[in-house]
């Protein structure tokens, strides 16, 4: 069983290259291989629905990986109360071949990075551009210009997917020529102790070959090791080792160097001789540059300006959450059986999450809004939408904004086009008005009369 095991996961991984991520949750991954027979695979679904998705939907997505593992491009689909009358029958047929015993087998060594975890699928923007750009040049030429490389930010923010990149290039590229060893601090430090229970030369000396002959070492979250002094040492000397061997050193971490509690000084030296680069949290911009990239990576379907929303809405989220989100938006989407994401979705979500979502009234459109705001004013609608910057003008146009926020939800970046201003621009329009209402009864008043008198025209 262990064979047609390892082939389905191989092929589990290879199926998500075309299947989005809902669609592999709900009715891909749920699936158990059961056997190989001369011309398909055997596979047992956990429900009718999930048969029928499979077959009708999925089955020519599957097609090129099952030919490429298991050299078959047909399936047959059972269910758990059919799986046992199918064996009994199989066997009966074929008395020489139990029905779980296949002849294949894997492959001699899997590549250990993320395929997900690419240059390509990272999303590059003002808060983390001067990192990849150092990453990159890390796996173009390993142990050339940055030595060690120091990778650090909050979670989600994309390191582990820097490290699962540069490993990637270098296991495409170089593989042939280099000993690459990827592990999280966790891992080193419990491969130390296991080497120090052995009570005896061999576990150390199994210990310093595999970490200490490395062509590249990266290794994640490096603050763990903070209060744990004989790892420190072990890693102080394999460090050592590398670097004056002219080994390549990748490091991520949640902080820099100098925040990690007890970390010995001579550590924070070795780290220091290197390049050290946070990642910050992404900005609009990069936030909705991520939001498409995933929409686009997962063949998600979204209604348009969904992305805008989500990208203002998610302002305190990093990308791991973000992408959370998304999954949650489209994962509800389709247990309704709906194959595309609407703000109702959206609003549930969030809501769920805890997030306020400003509810959009149908019948009001922002040339109404435009409109009212401008007779309530006296002011001409190309004043309000043009350049003027005198007071009785810039007023009433923030308070649009505000109001095309509020009311419609309309994306800060759209309402930037309506008025032909750049995003922060509107930003700072609509938290001046947010923040005047809380302080000033005046504009408060103006406000809530103008809300009052667009909801009564739209009933």
């Amino acid at each position: 069983m262990q064979n047609i095991e390892r082939l389905w996961e191989q092929c589990l991984s290879d199926f998500s290259k075309n299947i989005t991520s809902v669609g592999m949750d709900l009715w891909i991954t749920p699936l158990q291989p059961l056997n190989l027979e001369k011309d398909r695979l055997v596979l047992v679904a956990p429900s009718e629905m999930a048969r029928t998705q499979v077959l009708d939907v999925y089955l020519m997505r599957m097609q090129s990986a099952l030919k490429q593992h298991f050299g078959v491009e047909d399936i047959h689909v059972l269910l758990p109360s059919e799986k046992e009358d199918y064996i009994a029958k199989y066997a009966e047929q074929h008395p020489e071949i139990a029905p779980i015993d296949l002849a294949c087998k894997p492959s001699a060594q899997d590549n250990p990075f993320n395929p997900r975890y690419t240059f390509d699928n990272f999303v590059i923007g003002t808060t983390n551009q001067v990192i990849y750009a150092a990453a990159r040049a890390v796996a173009e030429a390993p142990a050339v210009r940055f030595n060690p490389l120091f990778i650090y930010g909050g979670v989600g923010l994309g390191k582990t997917h820097l490290l699962h990149a540069i490993g990637n290039y270098l296991w495409e590229h170089k593989l042939k020529n280099m000993n690459i060893v990827y592990v999280t601090c966790e891992q080193f430090t419990n491969s130390y102790v296991e080497a120090l229970r052995e009570r005896h030369e061999k576990g150390m000396d199994g210990f310093h070959k595999k970490y200490r002959q490395a062509d590249i070492l990266l290794i994640d979250d490096i603050q763990f090791i903070s209060n744990k002094k004989g790892v420190q040492e072990e890693f102080f000397n394999t460090f050592n080792d590398l670097y004056q061997a002219g080994k390549q050193i990748i490091i991520s971490s949640d902080r820099p160097p100098k925040e990690i509690a007890t970390l010995e000084e001579r550590l924070r030296s070795r780290f220091a001789s290197g390049f050290i680069q946070d990642i910050q949290p992404p900005d609009f911009e990069t936030r909705l540059l991520i939001i498409q990239k995933k929409i686009e990576l997962e063949r998600y379907e979204f209604e348009p300006g969904l992305d805008y929303m989500l990208a203002e809405y998610l302002s305190n989220y990093n990308i791991r959450e973000i992408e959370a989100i998304l999954r949650k938006i489209y994962f509800l989407a389709n247990l309704n059986g709906k194959t595309v994401a609407t703000r109702e979705y959206m609003e549930e979500v969030l809501e769920k999450e805890g997030e306020p979502v400003v509810v959009s009234n149908s019948k009001m459109t922002q040339d109404k809004i435009i409109s009212t705001v401008c007779q309530y004013f006296m002011i001409d609608r190309k004043d309000l939408i043009g350049r003027k910057r005198n007071k009785e003008i810039v007023e009433p146009r923030q308070i649009c904004i505000y109001l095309m926020w509020t009311q419609l939800a309309i994306p800060l970046v759209t309402i930037g086009q309506i008025f032909g201003r750049d995003h922060t621009t509107i930003i700072h329009a609509r938290d001046k008005i947010m923040e005047m209402i809380k302080t000033n009864k005046q504009m408060k008043k103006v406000v809530n009369e103008l809300i009052s008198e667009l909801k009564d025209e739209s009933n």
